[in-house]
């Protein structure tokens, strides 16, 4: 989507709205936020400190916590959850928790701390219990000068009560020092253009070069306009904190730039007055308000007048001078005011010139094929938005066009007396139109819903109307429903009764980004009326709690941000703030009758939202409310702590509750029960139990199965005999796994009653018993269990786990043509292998090739081939005019019919062989499938395919009745052909094609396409069939900006059994660019969380994104040759992280390319000359690729599961020492990511005297007395890896592993390589772990005093997924 960014920015010191603002943004997109306020630079070594959070006595919070965000590492101990973070309920964020110390100063303020050693750029205190009491922002940049390895303890302390620092001591006599003074920087931010609101923002204040204490900036070419700026002093250091220029009360300074100007702001760093010199200098111009576009063959009346800007010290203009016209492309015509393009006109914009007295001024507009007109009228409900200076539209092409602003000419009264706005806008485009009404002017105050709109009929004419409370474009006017009035009442309680200037200020209520909201007395409480906007959606308000004077809106304030979640069906939500504390209570929702079967019981409940909201109490009906059930009337009782009125009825039966509020005589409804009935002729509201008669069973598809197994878990219902069971509907069903090592609470989807189980690889042998849970939709809950016997795992020759895969990716038609004859298998000419043209067009890879390649494969030493999508392909080009490049679906992604093969790959006896010859080597063939999307033009095939019981079609592709604009399940990706996946008849049409092929060909694993925008009852309908097919089943599923820290609840849930790492490349590029522990606190976590269940691929490169190698080249600004000797370093990190290895055809040759379309030199041919040159240089990519699957298979199981610890590590020397461990077999993996070789000192877990060898060379090394031993570290440019093993005495083999060899073979050369071919070591049958697994190691490490480095959340860039 091309729309504007929305710029929500800290304006008049409201620090606190921007942090909100992007922490509910993170809420969405479930990331941790990278803000600005207080912002604390990042140290190159991370702090290292005790925080000790001195409580105030009188605060009552119950569980004090820390979140901390925009940190690269992070590592917590001494803590009171064990160094593990906490999900914050309802923010989508972690936090920490202080242990309670003993620690107490003479306030009686409580001591909590905990330890962090991170490079965090800010934290806040909150506590966990009731998270609307925050203190933010609590960090201060005074806390980087402590980075020794020892922690330093500091006292966060309010000795006034209120005001906090940080000190040496609890008492707070001894405060932290200042930092040292470092070269003071300055940053101007604001709205000019080329400006932002953004602390972090790369300092632009240029020091004189004839002054060190003068600093200026010019801005050219600034259009006439007022703006708000800010001028930061060490913004790196201090974030918002430290404005040079910033006006009244620590607002914004305005400028009012009268005419297009040049502007040089200078300041003297030593000015103690922080005075700014701002010099404006006006231009002379010509401004003329040209059409946005130029249809070709029409027309176009331009200006006759302009604006005429003197360029004099006053910024005089003079509007309406007389402009004259030349043409300056050739090819058009200009006659006085009239511009003409004719139809053949070859460009794609047009160049004029204006001219008024001498001033002449070049104007290029976009000339566009066809021009649309819409006549668009707009109403809000607000009516302070309801004039023309005050709402605008903003309105782009989802998918085309750029977003374009447009202001509304007037207002008009259409039926019902009703007033319109009215804007007239001409769009080159008549589909995939988006508009948001929002604030006039180019900034973001507010904004409606965004509305979609699709001219099918291609009308030259259209007119359209818009409200603020619809997301839909309607053609006729529609009738103006008023939206409901909510609030969010916020009664605040000061001890003192000291209220005055005390106002509530929020940014997210749906009413504009400043909102203010003064406190009113009501029922002799203090309360605020926050108005929240009307939705259909749950939000999340967000406030601060400030005193404004008439000098300063934020004079003080009670604690920094608070939140209260406002569900979509509440007009009335009330919460409770006491001084000091915060939010301490929210009162429970607004409810009619709650069914609770379980207990035999139905609970009513009664608050008058309109009285509460009105009057802040109920007292005046305290007595005057009842409940009529079936005709009963029964009195309800006050609950003056939840300030609402219940009865519970207890011993229900089957059959309808009829019901009906009597409150003050006056009977009433329920108003969030929409079902009624008449009851003794009085309409009522309904609520219907029943109890069933039934009971519920489970059952697996297999009675047993081994660690690399899954199995299908299928819940029944069991009716008695003649119950019915057409009112019965399951709410949620879960399965405990906790004797398989996984969750207690395993969901089950309702929808489907069956999920796909997994078992842990460390769970013993035997019978295990798995308990099921199902409650219906009235509260019953019906329990059952399932045995199943969990046997050892067998393997056969060549057989490999799950989580051992390691996983060659070729794009198949560019990677070997094995045959020819069917480079242009449909006769189109799609077949075209040029460099200028032919980079989306078919270059003849097939399965031929693929099959006569395998030996090559095999012998790189990988076990598992990923294919691009082997369906038929739609035929037609789908041109790029831009580059008048032929496109086609070479790639596979762009189906037209998934029960046949591709012709240009083969035929099903090709495929047939490529899998028998795989299977053969011991290899497993993996298969892009997609279940998303079909290709370009294929509705009417699709859409005919399934009928229903009547015979008619059953549409299997998304239209504009099911589509969601925006989301990302239920709207097309890129425009294709979407299915409608929630529809079970469509789901189980794709799935049975996917598992057909599956079963016919014996398919070993399938890798997913855009997980991301398939629902996941889909996804396990997928894995459910797949698995009851072949248990052995695995899928990897590809959902765009996954990692370890987010999975989106696609993996280890009966869906995705991997799920490619999108921060992986990520990673790699981080390390080799010398990031070296930030990536390897992130590879630690990664490396805890992930098992044979839930496992990650782990790639450098892939189809959708540029090439590692070429984003160090263009990003990075490595060298070429530098980048692709790094490759090299990053292979080694890949290889032997956990997870499983995914190399991308190329990879191994160091190929680099672009995901630069239609060209896609990312999807290049492999290059099998530049493979036989490698093969003869012992140096080369290739060799080192070969060399590390060597190794990675040798000792598969200590890479694919065994434990990670950092031994040696330094980001200024270059280099990582890490030791993988498991069972009792360790390696050192050595890193170097300099051009020169790196001596290290390793210690090593064996005696002195014992010998060392390096995989990757042969060499072998005794170890010292210290036991340690000192190795040289290749550079880069020569592998830059070290890979030691402890070398055996003897062969012992051991009870649980019989037969097993010494797990550290010697290797053997073969061209130069280091070959492993020690079979028994590849081939173990997997043994019971020892006491090196993986919680045995951390806490062996842990004893024995070795430093960890810890958890991270790095936020990492993410990527699309395209196709």
């Amino acid at each position: 989507m091309r729309k504007l960014k929305e710029r929500f920015h800290r304006k008049h010191g409201i620090f606190r709205s921007v942090f909100s603002l992007i922490l509910v943004l993170a809420m969405i997109m479930t990331m941790i936020p990278s803000i600005g306020g207080n912002l604390v630079k990042a140290a190159s070594t991370p702090m290292n400190v005790t925080i000790h959070f001195m409580k105030p006595s009188n605060w009552n919070w119950t569980e004090p916590a820390v979140q901390f965000w925009g940190y690269n590492s992070i590592e917590v101990s001494n803590d009171a959850n064990g160094g593990v973070s906490k999900e914050i309920p309802g923010w989508g964020v972690s936090a920490y928790f202080f242990r309670e110390g003993t620690a107490t100063n003479i306030n009686g303020d409580k001591d909590y701390y905990l330890t962090v050693k991170s490079d965090t750029t800010g934290f806040q205190f909150l506590d966990y219990q009731n998270t609307g009491n925050t203190k933010n922002p609590a960090n201060d940049a005074k806390l980087t000068q402590y980075t020794g390895d020892t922690p330093t303890d500091v006292y966060y302390v309010a000795k006034d009560g209120s005001n906090f620092a940080y000190y040496l001591d609890p008492q707070g006599n001894t405060p932290v020092p200042d930092l040292p003074k470092t070269e003071t920087t300055f940053l101007l931010v604001g709205s000019f253009p080329g400006t932002d609101w953004k602390p972090d923002a790369t300092p632009n204040f240029v020091k004189s070069e004839t002054n060190e204490n003068e600093y200026s900036i010019s801005l050219k070419n600034v259009p006439a306009k007022t703006y708000e700026y800010k001028i930061l002093e060490d913004a790196a250091l201090n974030g918002w904190g430290k404005a040079w220029a910033q006006g009244a009360g620590g607002g914004n300074v305005q400028l009012e730039v009268k005419a297009p100007a040049d502007i040089t702001m200078k300041l003297d760093k030593t000015d103690a007055d922080k005075k700014t010199d701002v010099t404006i200098s006006y231009i002379k111009t010509l401004d003329v308000k040209t059409p946005t576009q130029v249809e070709k063959g029409v027309d176009i009346a331009l200006p006759a007048t302009g604006t005429y800007y003197a360029g004099d010290i006053k910024g005089s203009k003079t509007e309406g001078v007389d402009v004259t016209y030349t043409a300056v492309s050739k090819g058009i015509t200009v006659s006085g005011t009239t511009l003409k393009v004719p139809t053949s006109y070859k460009g794609t914009d047009v160049t004029i010139r204006a001219a008024y007295n001498g001033v002449k001024k070049d104007i290029t507009i976009p000339v566009v094929d066809k021009v649309y007109t819409y006549t668009i009228y707009y109403h809000d409900f607000n009516a302070s938005h309801m004039a023309a200076d005050a709402s605008s539209l903003w309105i782009w092409q989802d998918g085309g066009a750029d977003g374009v602003l447009y202001n509304f000419s007037g207002t008009e009264q259409l039926s019902g007396e009703n007033t319109w706005l009215k804007a007239t806008v001409k769009l080159p485009y008549y589909k995939n139109i988006r508009i948001i009404p929002k604030n006039y002017g180019d900034t973001w105050s507010w904004k409606s819903e965004e509305i979609s709109y699709d001219n099918t009929a291609k009308d030259e004419n259209v007119t359209l109307y818009i409200t603020s409370n619809s997301k839909e474009a309607y053609t006729t006017i529609p009738e103006l429903v008023k939206p409901r009035e909510r609030y969010v009442m916020v009664e605040y309680n000061r001890p003192a009764g000291d209220y005055e200037g005390w106002n509530i200020f929020t940014w997210n209520s749906g009413f504009g980004e400043k909102v203010t909201v003064n406190f009113q007395k009501m029922n002799g409480k203090m309360v605020a009326k926050i108005p929240v906007k009307d939705t259909t959606a749950d939000m999340m308000l967000s406030f601060c709690m400030r005193r404004s004077t008439a000098d300063d809106e934020w004079a003080d304030k009670d604690g920094g941000d608070h939140y209260v979640s406002v569900p979509a069906n509440q007009n009335v939500v009330k919460a409770k703030f006491v001084q000091g504390e915060g939010i301490t209570e929210v009162l429970p929702s607004n409810i009619g009758c709650v069914l609770d079967g379980e207990n035999g019981q139905i609970h009513f409940y009664y608050r008058d939202d309109e009285m509460v909201a009105a009057k802040n109490t109920q007292e005046s009906i305290a007595d005057k409310v009842s409940v009529t059930i079936n005709g009963k009337e029964n009195k309800m009782t006050y609950d003056a702590a939840n300030e609402r009125f219940y009865y519970d009825l207890t011993d229900i039966k089957t059959g309808d509750y009829c019901y009906y509020y009597t409150v003050d005589g006056k009977e009433k409804l329920d108003a969030f029960n929409e079902n009624t009935k008449d009851y003794a002729g009085k309409t009522c509201s309904v609520c219907h139990y029943k109890k069933f008669n039934m009971s519920i069973s489970a059952e697996l598809s297999q009675p047993t199965m081994d660690y690399n197994d899954n199995n299908v878990l299928t819940v029944k219902y069991n009716p008695a005999d003649g119950e019915d069971m057409t009112e019965f509907e399951v709410a949620a069903a879960t399965a405990d796994l906790s004797a398989l090592g996984l969750s207690r609470e395993y969901a089950i989807d309702p929808e489907l009653m069956e999920a796909t189980i997994s078992c842990l690889n460390t769970i013993t042998t035997g019978v295990k018993t798995i308990p099921v849970t199902v409650k219906d939709v009235y509260g019953n809950v019906y329990t059952t269990e399932v045995n199943v016997t969990v046997t050892d795992r067998v393997k056969t020759d060549g057989d490999f786990d799950w989580d051992e895969a390691v996983i060659y990716f070729a794009v198949t038609d560019r990677f070997f043509d094995g045959d020819a004859s069917n480079n242009d298998a449909y006769g189109v000419g799609d077949y075209d292998t040029s460099a200028k043209k032919g980079g989306s067009s078919y270059h003849g890879g097939d399965f031929a090739g693929l099959t006569e390649k395998l030996d090559y494969l095999e012998d790189l030493g990988v076990n598992t081939i990923w294919i691009t999508p082997i369906v038929e392909n739609i035929t037609d080009d789908q041109h790029d005019a831009k580059t008048d490049t032929a496109t086609y679906g070479y790639h596979g992604y762009w189906a037209s019919d998934f029960t046949e093969l591709n012709k240009h790959l083969g035929t099903k006896e090709e495929f047939a062989a490529l899998l028998d010859a795989a299977h053969s080597r011991g290899m497993k063939l993996m298969v892009d499938v997609v279940l998303n999307h079909a290709g370009y033009g294929t509705e009417n095939y699709f859409n005919n395919i399934l009928k229903d019981k009547d015979g008619n079609a059953i549409k299997m592709l998304r239209d504009s009745s099911n589509t969601v604009s925006g989301d990302d399940k239920l709207a097309p990706l890129s425009d294709l052909p979407d299915f409608v996946t929630e529809d079970p008849e469509v789901r189980n049409q794709l799935i049975e094609w996917q598992t057909e092929w599956m079963d016919e060909f014996d398919i070993d694993y399938y890798r997913v396409d855009t997980v991301k925008h398939v629902d996941s009852t889909t996804w396990s309908a997928l894995k459910n069939s797949l698995t009851k097919v072949n248990p052995d089943f695995k899928m990897i599923g590809e959902y765009s900006g996954a990692g370890y820290a987010n999975t989106a609840g696609e993996l280890g849930t009966g869906s995705m059994d991997a799920l490619l790492d999108f921060d992986f490349n990520d990673f790699a590029k981080d390390f080799v660019g010398g990031k070296i522990s930030t990536v390897e606190n992130s590879l630690l976590k990664r490396n805890g969380v992930l098992n044979n269940t839930a496992t990650m691929g782990n790639f450098l490169n892939s189809h959708d994104e540029d090439t590692l190698q070429y984003k160090l080249v263009n990003e990075s600004k490595f060298s070429e040759e530098e980048a692709y000797n790094l490759m090299k370093v990053a292979a080694t990190l890949q290889i032997t992280a956990k997870g499983q290895p995914v190399i991308y055809y190329g990879d191994e040759l160091g190929q680099a390319g672009a995901n630069d379309w239609p060209n896609q030199t990312n999807r290049r041919d492999f290059d099998w000359k530049e493979l036989e040159a490698q093969k003869a240089d012992n140096n080369s990519i290739y060799k080192h690729y070969k060399t590390m699957l060597s190794i990675r298979n040798a000792y598969t199981d200590v890479f694919a599961r065994g434990s990670r610890n950092v031994v040696a590590s330094s980001d200024e020397e270059g280099y990582d020492v890490i030791a993988r461990s498991y069972g009792d077999t360790t390696l050192y993996v050595g890193m170097n990511i300099n051009d020169t070789a790196k001596e290290v000192k390793v210690p090593v877990n064996a005696n002195a005297g014992d010998t060392v060898k390096n995989l990757y060379d042969g060499k072998t090394y005794t170890v010292s007395s210290d036991k340690t031993v000192t190795v040289s570290i290749p550079a880069a440019k020569d592998g830059g890896t070290v890979i030691l093993t402890e070398v055996k005495k003897t062969v012992d083999p051991t009870p649980a592993d019989p037969g097993k060899k010494d797990p550290t073979p010697t290797p053997a050369k073969k061209d130069g390589v280091i070959s492993v071919t020690d079979k028994a070591a590849i081939e173990t049958k997997k043994a019971a772990p020892k006491s090196g697994d993986d919680n045995e190691v951390a806490t062996y490490v842990c004893l024995l005093g070795l430093a960890m480095v810890a958890i991270t959340a790095a936020t990492y860039r993410k990527k699309r997924a395209c196709k």
